[in-house]
């Protein structure tokens, strides 16, 4: 297992969630309008206890590659580093 996923519907969604866990005291990593997977996604990212990777994510439209964007960590080869605070997902697709 790389990482975990929990989609939403809207961006408004990844908005509150990012607002829910960083009062919980979790630190969060944003990423908007960034390309993932042939999707262009807003999504936050979190470590979970057992220090898995955690994202919640929108799809807001298609994209036209497969490849990542600069600063994303999706689909990041075992080794890239992940933003601060976020665990290091081997291949999201």
């Amino acid at each position: 297992m790389d990482h975990l996923g929990v989609e939403v519907d809207t961006p408004d969604q990844v908005t509150a969630a990012t607002a829910r866990l960083a009062g919980d005291g979790l630190q969060t990593v944003t990423e908007e309008n960034t390309a993932c997977c042939y999707a262009v996604q807003d999504k936050v990212w979190v470590t979970g206890p057992g220090q898995e990777p955690w994202e919640v994510y929108t799809v807001k439209a298609d994209a036209d590659t497969l490849d990542k964007q600069a600063g994303s960590t999706c689909c990041a080869p075992a080794g890239d580093q992940a933003p601060v605070g976020a665990a290091q997902p081997s291949a999201c697709c």
